[in-house]
């Protein structure tokens, strides 16, 4: 319970159990793709030892920062619509996973707002995405977005590390 609120708080962790029964392989190694969506998670950090994972379908959860996707390097398709990720600053922790070509992020309290300064935002910090919320994006959004995007600003190793210690 929530002190004075008299709601209860469900706070769910992705576990290794969880991938192993869902993608019934037993290395997490070995996981291409994990379908959790809709499961109410907010702790995605086992990711960390997903590193060969291509596709992760969490949308409609309550994941609240991108840190732990960071470790995913073969990562293509990332599908977190319905979360609570609240700063486009975010973004910094996919900045180095040079292999994502869809992200789905619509529905977040950071997209919400100028969806054409959203949209720049992401393709400007994200130049090798390929489709975004389930649009293409064609060369000519990704040369505006280059041009006029917002950089959500280049946090330094150290910062990165600070960052993470808090997650």
């Amino acid at each position: 319970l929530w002190p004075g609120s008299g709601s209860i708080i469900r706070m769910v962790k992705l576990t290794e159990d969880m991938i192993v029964a869902r993608t019934r392989v037993s290395d997490l190694a070995g996981v291409k793709k994990l379908n959790c969506w809709g499961a109410d998670i907010d702790d995605v950090s086992v990711l960390k030892k997903c590193h060969n994972v291509e596709m992760l379908s969490l949308s409609l959860n309550s994941i609240d920062s991108l840190s732990d996707f960071q470790h995913c390097k073969k990562l293509q398709e990332l599908f977190l619509r319905k979360n609570h990720i609240n700063s486009l600053r975010e973004l910094l922790w996919l900045k180095d996973l040079g292999k994502l070509k869809n992200l789905w992020l619509a529905e977040n309290p950071c997209s919400e707002g100028n969806e054409n300064q959203y949209r720049q935002t992401v393709i400007h910090n994200l130049p090798q995405l390929e489709k975004l919320d389930n649009v293409a994006i064609s060369s000519q959004e990704r040369a505006e977005a280059l041009r006029y995007g917002e950089g959500v600003g280049e946090a330094d190793q150290d910062d990165r590390d600070s960052l993470a210690d808090i997650y």
